[in-house]
């Protein structure tokens, strides 16, 4: 759904004033970006995704790690 609404001014900030569906809990930290001529809020989410969670631990291989004697390979050379 979309909708319309202006831009106003708080202290020395802008801000919009998001209604109808677009409307977030009091407190959401949010992140802005420009796509295009258009710009996206979208909110900052701290968990991880359901799907990653379902993933994790599902690798049955066993991992090659670096033995203590073996130096780690460095990535820049």
């Amino acid at each position: 759904m979309s909708g319309e609404t202006v831009v106003f001014k708080v202290g020395n900030s802008l801000a919009v004033r998001l209604v109808g569906d677009c409307r977030l809990p009091r407190g959401t930290r949010v992140r802005e970006r420009w796509e295009g001529n258009s710009v996206v809020i979208e909110p900052i989410v701290d968990t991880w995704s359901g799907a990653f969670l379902a993933s994790a631990g599902t690798w049955d291989q066993p991992l090659q790690r670096p033995g203590r004697d073996e130096r780690a390979r460095d990535p820049f050379a």
